[in-house]
């Protein structure tokens, strides 16, 4: 009897400390520049420990309603685009990252423990709606092997992923147009972990708008008609 209940202490225990293993964004950038991190960030989290409280509080698990779209904290339940993206432009002078078509995002990790470490993998929800994801590749990835490494406990580091060159951002999000929504996890057992990064196609590398040549016949019609009535020459 004293075997099992010893046996089931080591089984809770463990589990705990599972479940206590995280990873946060808590800094992103685009290439045309600007500014945020993972919805669901607190910058007032301390980021020098690795216990639940506080240091976990605002880490993405990709688990329970909300896996298949932008996951879970343990300080604020289910991540909400919206909300979140509205939250994550208040901390960063109400900008997102901008990126261009074949630029790319990079991104900060902190790891808090042992299994926030990579690789991770990245992937694009051109609408920014989180329901529909397409893999884009990471040139700069976090050390780590299946997720864990113990070693980089408390540390940052940097994440980097390509954005296609053919890329659209259809997104409304927020009150911003052409977002787009980047997810990263890694591969641990007790995860994934990682975050939602809300970025926008900067305006500079949207198509410019067709012009409207009736428009403008209009007006070649308009200057002829002044000139030809103040008797200007043409």
């Amino acid at each position: 009897m004293a075997g099992t209940s010893l046996c089931s202490i080591v089984l809770v225990l463990l589990a705990v400390r599972l479940v206590a293993s995280h990873g946060a964004i808590t800094e992103a950038t685009g290439d045309a520049g600007g500014a945020g991190s993972a919805i669901g960030i607190d910058p007032t989290t301390p980021r020098d420990g690795t216990r639940r409280r506080p240091f976990q509080q605002d880490s993405t698990r990709f688990r329970g309603d909300a896996a298949d779209t932008c996951g879970e904290t343990l300080g604020a339940g289910n991540n909400e685009i919206e909300t979140g993206v509205q939250t994550v432009m208040e901390q960063n002078g109400d900008t997102l990252p901008q990126i261009t078509p074949g630029g790319s995002v990079q991104m900060t990790v902190h790891q808090v423990n042992g299994d926030g470490a990579g690789p991770y993998n990245c992937m694009i929800s051109a609408d920014g709606t989180g329901t529909q994801w397409t893999p884009i590749e990471v040139t700069e990835n976090v050390p780590g092997e299946r997720g864990r490494n113990r070693q980089g406990e408390t540390t940052d580091f940097p994440l980097t992923a390509a954005i296609p060159a053919d890329q659209t951002c259809t997104g409304t999000v927020a009150g911003q147009e052409n977002v787009c929504m980047v997810r990263c996890e890694n591969p641990a057992r007790a995860g994934p972990f990682g975050g939602c990064v809300p970025i926008q196609m900067a305006q500079s590398a949207q198509r410019p708008a067709r012009r409207d040549l009736t428009e403008d016949s209009e007006l070649v019609a308009e200057i002829y008609d002044e000139l030809h009535a103040d008797g200007e020459e043409i």
